[in-house]
């Protein structure tokens, strides 16, 4: 999701919406933060934003429910680190939505309103994921910061493979630590896209191929965890540090891993992208020159509307 398209997006939601922004429901987990933990414990807590009705395919076509934007949602905690999260759609009874059953979570970007993103400005993308719903667990002692004047806002992509309308919630769980009761070292996202700031989608030709961009850091620092997404038909999205020669993350796509990623028609989806993590995968100086590169298969028409799109947390030094 590129910045320029959520602003757009944002926009015109916020014309629909003619009076002042609401927060978002958001429903939390019973007994997920256990009070006897101790001072330092890091504590989970699982939030579902929605509900979302998704229209039911037709015509050889998905059900598609496009850039839903919620604004001032919900965070998991006021003045912690968030030291990991896991994401997922759920029906509204708990149980996993997956293209088995029709729904897809095409995407989900969180940004922060209150801080700039270091790569293209505007609002900070904080954390995102596609429908691999991949965990990311930062190494022990950091985790990103949430003040209590942050703002959060959900942008939702949500697809149907269902030949009926189905209702489902983006669902994190997250684990944190008040900032009082540790001794974290703060990490700062970087999203490294293909597409660029403009737009994050572009269509690949019919023979395997790939697509690179390169950004100049403003920022120095130690690359802690980074994790990548691809749409159907992607091999792999990788990041080097072009200045020092070092890959820092190469992310193997998987299509079809578990049953829940195939839908009735037998398509496949992603259902896996590994992440990197390290203390540190590597170091990140002001002005040197990262590349992200995403690479496809070939296919008879070629794939429309890719991506690939890296997100990593720096600690900056």
């Amino acid at each position: 999701m590129s910045l320029r398209r959520f602003l757009v997006v944002c926009g015109a939601a916020t014309m629909l919406a003619g009076t002042a922004l609401l927060p978002a429901t958001a429903q939390a987990a019973p007994n997920q933060d256990t009070p006897a933990q101790t001072a330092s414990a890091a504590r989970t807590v699982t939030l579902r934003y929605g509900p979302y009705t998704i229209p039911a395919a037709a015509g050889g076509a998905h059900g598609m429910l496009p850039d839903q934007v919620k604004f001032n949602i919900q965070k998991p905690c006021e003045n912690c680190y968030v030291t990991g999260f896991k994401p997922n759609l759920v029906y509204p009874d708990g149980g996993n939505a997956n293209i088995n059953t029709g729904p897809m979570l095409h995407h989900a970007v969180i940004f922060n309103s209150a801080a700039r993103d270091t790569v293209c400005g505007g609002p900070q993308r904080v954390l995102a994921s596609g429908n691999e719903r991949v965990e990311s667990v930062f190494p022990a002692g950091y985790g990103f910061r949430i003040g209590s004047f942050d703002r959060w806002t959900l942008l939702a992509d949500l697809m149907n493979h269902a030949h009926e309308e189905k209702t489902a919630y983006v669902e994190f769980t997250f684990t944190y630590q008040p900032a009082s009761d540790s001794r974290m070292t703060p990490v700062t996202p970087l999203w490294l896209d293909v597409g660029g700031c403009l737009d994050s989608t572009w269509d690949t030709p019919p023979q395997q191929s790939e697509k690179s961009r390169t950004w100049r850091s403003t920022i120095s620092g130690d690359l802690v965890h980074i994790r990548g997404h691809v749409h159907r038909g992607g091999i792999a999205v990788q990041t080097e540090n072009a200045s020092t020669g070092q890959l820092m993350c190469r992310s193997v796509a998987e299509e079809g891993g578990t049953p829940e990623f195939i839908d009735h028609h037998g398509h496949a989806e992603i259902s896996d992208m590994p992440s990197c993590g390290g203390t540190p995968i590597g170091r990140i100086g002001r002005g040197d020159t990262l590349k992200i590169t995403a690479s496809y298969r070939a296919s008879e028409e070629g794939f429309k509307d890719v991506m690939g799109i890296m997100t990593g947390w720096v600690a900056e030094r």
